[in-house]
């Protein structure tokens, strides 16, 4: 069975204009792919594991080759958790704003937690090999500015990083869904959402083609 893992991070809730884009392309999927099975993972409500002495030391121990033990074993077990129900998806789709540039702290923080050696990615005599393969990825975004243009599009530091991140553990399939600028009036705001909107019909479109050739 096909499993989708929904990402969250946004704290907005029903406010949220990223939501509102992604919640239309989980709706079709739905209905499209009735018999996949979805979760969802919402950064902002969950408690994510922080990155402790405890659980860093307790990595460097793996990485040498010993065994964890006690509470080193109980607390590493608490990222293996969350590295495991990130793999144990086929399909992603991230639902994430632009804060500051770039990704809000919480999915960063998510990220520098799943993303452990020998889990996610392993180092190889021909370089550094991801370890979460032949999936997909769909990263939904907004932003209060425009930086689709020739002068902005350098300071969007969301998109480059989760290609890279993402691409570096294995995932190469990344479609990205943009809606901006959002604070920038309310007309340009509504074509921003309605453009979005057309991408997220579109990409379903796409999938059921390749689906069905």
């Amino acid at each position: 069975m096909t499993k989708l893992l929904h990402i969250i991070a946004t704290p907005r809730g029903d406010d949220s204009s990223t939501l509102q884009i992604s919640r239309l392309l989980l709706n079709l999927l739905r209905d499209e792919h009735p018999a996949w099975a979805f979760d969802e993972l919402n950064l902002t409500e969950e408690e994510i594991p922080s990155l402790t002495t405890k659980r860093v030391d307790g990595k460097y121990t793996l990485l040498s080759g010993k065994q964890l033990f006690g509470e080193e074993r109980e607390s590493w077990d608490t990222i293996t958790h969350e590295i495991h129900r990130f793999l144990s998806a086929d399909f992603y789709v991230i639902s994430t704003p632009m804060w500051n540039f770039s990704i809000p702290y919480f999915l960063k923080q998510y990220i520098d937690v799943i993303t452990q050696p020998k889990y996610l990615f392993q180092y190889t005599k021909t370089g550094v090999e991801g370890l979460a393969k032949n999936k997909k990825m769909v990263v939904v975004t907004s932003s209060g500015g425009d930086y689709a243009s020739e002068k902005t599009k350098s300071l969007d530091f969301l998109e480059p990083y989760l290609q890279l991140i993402f691409g570096f553990i294995g995932i190469k399939d990344i479609t990205f869904i943009k809606a901006e600028p959002m604070d920038m009036g309310e007309q340009k705001k509504e074509e921003a959402l309605k453009r979005a909107e057309e991408k997220v019909k579109a990409i379903i479109y796409s999938f059921h083609s390749k689906m069905t050739q």
